[in-house]
């Protein structure tokens, strides 16, 4: 639109119409063929904020840099030529990862707009940015499920729930901080998808087990659809949280999320992260994110189970192998007899406890 300045990030309504049409027969949604030829069809969402995200950087680059070029045919505007001087651009004001990351997602949004160009060559060019990313150690802590599961039992069990007596609002609180690490050792949801959880949606109850079934839709990438048995173990912590914990914090009947918070409604998803940041501090003296419940996930199966990678990717929901190879390579930098001997003694204590 005449009159604008030149934006970073190039609004849709300001797409020229060529992109605009490109983008709507990819992410075209409307038929529900699983042989559709629109290959953005079934992404998931945030897998299509994040082309849409691309294409509207790269946009907005070249309506500051080179706004002619907005007027050629999309197929024949993204160049070898443009693509280096758009990592240029980037360079000023972000870290080469950053860069590495951004070009990856030019990549992606390229080749599910125009599926039939040969992007070897771009493919190539984010290869090697991402091998130009200067090498540092892993930052995170290094741990593995039964430290998580250990951890929420703790928590559960300190919050000593009785059906006669009512429960004091910090020890709820705790309790549901407890089942929540606690099924996060048994399955590392991704955070959205652990924060989006609701009865009768995505929990459901089948005679008498529970099952925690997401959505291919909201599954990152839209790979395949999450389907999960609650354990036995972990049974009766659920139905003691379904039946006393949680209706306790509840202040509007309407509310069908899972994990609600001392206000009355459902848990924001920036909550989940300060959640098992707290306790693990606390607790275990380090402080873990969400994402390292994936990651002590793949450790525990790389240290228990070498020779069954392919466990840990479909655990973890990885299209990729080489992304859970990642973390079998790390678990050989772990001391091997003392994390088997915290498995074993993980184990132990469990038994001891259904007694």
């Amino acid at each position: 639109m005449r009159g604008l300045p030149p934006r970073l990030h190039l609004p849709y309504e300001q797409w020229p119409a060529a992109d605009r049409r490109l983008w709507a027969a990819a992410m075209d949604s409307t038929n529900d063929d699983p042989f559709c030829d629109a290959p953005g069809a079934r992404l998931a969402d945030t897998t299509r904020r994040k082309y849409m995200f691309a294409w509207r950087r790269f946009l907005g680059f070249l309506a500051i840099r080179e706004p002619l070029a907005l007027g050629a045919d999309p197929t024949k505007r993204l160049t070898i030529e443009r693509v280096r001087a758009y990592v240029s651009h980037l360079a000023e004001t972000n870290t080469p990862q950053s860069v590495a990351i951004q070009i990856d997602a030019l990549y992606q949004t390229a080749r599910i707009l125009m599926p039939q160009q040969d992007w070897t060559w771009l493919k190539a060019i984010k290869a090697k940015l991402y091998v130009a990313v200067p090498a540092r150690g892993r930052s995170g802590p290094v741990i593995t499920s039964v430290q998580l599961l250990d951890l929420g039992q703790r928590l559960m069990d300190e919050s000593k729930p009785s059906p006669d007596t009512p429960i004091r609002m910090a020890d709820a609180i705790r309790y549901r901080d407890g089942l929540m690490i606690a099924l996060l050792g048994f399955r590392p949801l991704r955070r959205k998808n652990l924060a989006a959880l609701e009865i009768d949606r995505h929990l459901i109850r089948e005679g008498d087990g529970w099952f925690l079934i997401v959505p291919r839709t909201e599954v990152k990438k839209g790979t395949s659809a999450i389907e999960f048995a609650i354990p036995e173990f972990l049974i009766p912590y659920l139905e003691t949280y379904l039946a006393s914990i949680r209706p306790r914090m509840l202040r509007r009947p309407a509310c069908n999320a899972l994990w609600v918070s001392p206000s009355g409604g459902a848990l924001a998803y920036a909550a989940i992260w300060g959640i098992l940041a707290r306790h693990t501090l606390r607790r275990l003296g380090i402080r873990i994110a969400p994402h390292d419940a994936r990651d002590a996930a793949a450790t525990t199966w790389a240290i228990a189970a070498p020779t069954q990678i392919g466990v840990a990717r479909d655990l973890l929901g990885h299209s990729d192998l080489r992304t859970t190879i990642r973390h079998y390579n790390r678990a050989r930098g772990i001391e091997a007899s003392r994390a088997h001997a915290l498995v074993i003694n993980g184990m132990r204590k469990r038994q001891c406890r259904t007694r």
